[in-house]
């Protein structure tokens, strides 16, 4: 059981850290990855609560 919850909370780790680089891409690098600015900052903001 611990070990799930460790693990658990290593990808929320990564997936937010992912989501914080987003606010610092340029509108040419978000493009280049399909994402428009609206929609890497509703990444970035999405609860701690979402998967």
């Amino acid at each position: 059981m611990a070990h799930r919850l460790v693990d658990a909370f290593a990808v929320w780790l990564q997936k937010r850290e992912s989501r914080w680089t987003l606010r610092y891409l340029t509108d040419d690098e978000l493009r280049d990855i399909g994402l428009t600015r609206e929609e890497a900052m509703d990444e970035v903001n999405k609860s701690f609560f979402w998967d």
